[in-house]
């Protein structure tokens, strides 16, 4: 920095002004947001901000789900706040509001927001309290809502499906691989790892070879014998879209499409001899993968099984 130059010390008047300068050249962050700490909702994007003293900001102290709004209506809602109570329980915290009262400020923030398409971000934070590591320090929890864009879903976007590799980033240890923490370093470290390789998604391994998840989505394979093979376990997160698929895809066992579904860890080299390989996630869907490490899977386009799958977790969306 130059020696002369002077940072000026700014007042509430003056520093707003430079952050609604900063507002007007940068992407809106979301459509509104809800914090606790005021008790009301904004769609201001300068005002959509956590305190700096909040351990959710410095030390990843938090819990949090994404969940989205399709055509108005919120998608699987039921699961997603489950999941975060039991996120919120794995470390300890204890939330403030119920699962009616969570539905209830989702749904207001949404009706300021006024888009029936979205992606709904929730986040249960030790609240704020210090700069330090010590939990205790945080009087209460707090929670922030922010509605946000949702994307096109991929395969609308690349109907040739996705180009996978395998990730270098170290898994996280059991019991924190399946809290859906706030510290996500390791999955921002895949999504960078992707982009740098020029890969649409990367998958996590543990130390044997089997696989773990993306950074935010999971995998599943249809191996030789027709299984679709789902891994649930604790060291991974299994995502609320891949478990609602699990349940929607039971019509294609019935008609012998599938021969099953088995909970059933995936090698690296099961991948290479599957039928077909898939990706699921909230924000994505469901995913056909058609290369992996530049290989193609079987013959290098979205499978059949995928097509069925595909419509009906729409449906059940649409539903």
């Amino acid at each position: 920095m130059n020696n002369h130059q002077t940072i000026p010390n700014m007042d509430r008047a003056a520093w707003l002004a430079a952050m609604d300068s900063r507002a007007a050249h940068a992407p809106v962050p979301g459509y509104a947001m809800y914090s606790s700490l005021t008790g009301g909702i904004t769609t201001d994007p300068v005002l959509m901000s956590v305190p700096v003293d909040d351990h959710l900001v410095h030390r990843g102290d938090g819990v949090f789900e994404t969940m989205k709004c399709v055509a108005g209506k919120i998608y699987n809602a039921e699961a997603h706040l489950a999941r975060l109570e039991r996120s919120a329980s794995g470390i300890g915290l204890v939330s403030r509001w119920t699962r009616g009262e969570w539905t209830a400020l989702i749904a207001a923030t949404l009706r300021v927001a006024d888009r029936p398409d979205a992606l709904i971000r929730l986040l249960l934070a030790r609240g704020p309290g210090s700069m330090g590591v010590n939990p205790y320090d945080c009087a209460s929890p707090q929670c922030y809502i922010v509605v946000f864009p949702l994307p096109v879903p991929f395969m609308r976007r690349r109907p040739e499906g996705a180009h996978i590799g395998f990730s270098r980033v170290p898994p996280k240890p059991p019991p924190l691989a399946d809290i859906k923490h706030c510290n996500y370093l390791p999955n921002a470290l895949m999504a960078k790892e992707a982009r740098d390789r020029g890969l649409d998604f990367m998958i996590g391994c543990d130390g044997a070879g089997h696989l773990l998840e993306g950074p935010t989505e999971n995998v599943a394979a249809i191996n030789q014998q027709g299984e679709l093979i789902i891994y649930d376990a604790p060291e991974l997160l299994l995502g609320t879209t891949l478990a609602r698929l699990r349940q929607l895809v039971m019509p294609l066992v019935a008609d012998k499409t599938l021969t099953g579904v088995r909970n059933w860890p995936l090698a690296r080299g099961d991948l290479g001899t599957a039928r077909e390989v898939w990706i699921c996630g909230t924000s994505h869907d469901l995913v056909a993968v058609t290369r992996i490490e530049g290989q193609p899977v079987a013959d290098g386009r979205p499978g059949p099984v995928y097509a069925l799958a595909a419509d009906l977790l729409a449906a059940d969306i649409r539903a």
